[in-house]
């Protein structure tokens, strides 16, 4: 790998944590973000304990975990009912049995902890205001072009610019996000606007006929995040569009009472449709790589689209380090991360049929859940959760 700095176009949560990787393993970076800030909308997310190695691995998680909640508790609901199927404790025998925390965080206080452990690395160079629109690899070096006339030239461009990626086709060809058939909702409110029905220190899973709801308290308990799921179609208008009033509430109509006040509270709701990627011919060519939801997004069904961002940049940075050859190290990390991620991919989908089941499949389920208990479910995620710098598979 020559001596020019890595360029990453993306300054979002794989963006800044590819950056953070790369500099720990001695490479400069020039990380380009096309917002006039650093910052991140959308809802909160659940920090699993291989994203918690993947933070102290990239040394950003002593920046991180102060805005991070300790939940008691996982919970999983009937939504018409309001029973409990299920309760996965979250204290000390959990972390005994993968070997880290589970904590729970908004995604803006996340970037936030990535955003302040890039800054206090001087091999890290930040750049706002500069929207890659193009990518070359010329064979002397790579170039980013961007949609002020300018460009910058590096050893080697990783595209971290998003499920809507600008620079993917360069890789990959023209492929699109795939729509997934289901409607995602969500709210933020104050914790003392919470309902005192709703067990406010647990991450609580509701299913219901054609629908799911997730809550739990993020930013260090000061606000409470809920997301809500619905079968359905909408066009794609950005993150940004907020839900006609009363939307959510009739699309949910019958559920229980607990739940209702819920999702009676936020003042408002923000929708984007659900949608992934399918699996593509491959994520590098030559010296250009994609990482996280360029190359992989998925449906939030398993909470691990922001973990996933992060596992590849600490096994990108770790093979860039291996090798002197960039492209040589390109390769290497996708096909250390294309199995994992496209099952993640995979099973999220499957989550949405199971959490959305109605009738004899729902009652199926639900005694399922309460027979099968704790253990089983935790057993199912063991693939998952025990990931490792040092077992990247």
């Amino acid at each position: 790998m020559d001596d020019h700095p890595i360029l990453i176009a993306g300054g979002g949560i794989g963006g800044l944590a590819a950056a953070l990787g790369l500099a720990r393993h001695g490479r400069a970076v020039r990380l380009f973000e096309q917002a006039q800030a650093f910052e991140e909308i959308g809802a909160g997310l659940q920090m699993s304990p291989n994203g918690v190695r993947a933070l102290k691995a990239l040394g950003a998680w002593d920046a991180v975990e102060p805005a991070c909640v300790i939940p008691s508790e996982i919970h999983m609901r009937d939504g018409l009912s309001g029973a409990l199927l299920q309760r996965i404790r979250l204290g000390k025998t959990f972390e005994e049995r993968f070997g880290a925390p589970y904590r729970v965080c908004h995604r803006a206080d996340l970037l936030a902890g990535l955003l302040a452990a890039a800054r206090r690395n001087f091999a890290i160079e930040l750049n706002p205001g500069k929207r890659a629109t193009a990518v070359a690899d010329t064979g002397a070096a790579t170039e980013l072009h961007f949609a002020d006339g300018a460009s910058a030239r590096g050893a080697a461009v990783v595209a971290a610019d998003g499920i809507r990626s600008g620079l993917r086709a360069a890789v990959a060809g023209d492929i699109q996000p795939t729509p997934r058939g289901v409607i995602l909702y969500r709210g933020l409110m104050p914790l003392n606007r919470v309902p005192p029905e709703i067990e406010a220190d647990c991450v609580t899973l509701w299913v219901c006929p054609g629908a799911h709801v997730v809550h739990y308290p993020v930013s260090n308990w000061r606000n409470f995040n809920v997301v809500v799921a619905v079968d359905g179609t909408l066009p794609d208008d950005g993150w940004k569009t907020q839900a006609p009033s009363g939307e959510v509430a009739r699309r949910l109509s019958s559920v229980c009472e607990e739940l209702s006040l819920l999702l009676a509270a936020p003042a408002t709701w923000t929708r984007w449709p659900g949608a992934d990627l399918s699996p593509l011919p491959h994520w590098c060519k030559g010296r250009v790589a994609l990482l996280g939801d360029a190359a992989h997004a998925t449906l939030p069904f398993l909470a691990q689209g922001a973990v996933m961002a992060l596992e590849d940049a600490v096994v990108m940075a770790r093979e860039a380090a291996r090798t002197p050859d960039v492209a040589q190290a390109f390769r290497a990390y996708e096909a250390q991360r294309r199995e994992r991620t496209a099952r993640v991919q995979e099973q999220s989908r499957g989550m949405s049929r199971i959490y959305h089941a109605s009738g004899v499949l729902a009652a199926g389920r639900n005694l399922a859940l309460r027979l099968a208990g704790p253990s089983y479910a935790l057993g199912r995620l063991e693939w998952i959760y025990r990931w490792a710098p040092d077992r990247p598979a």
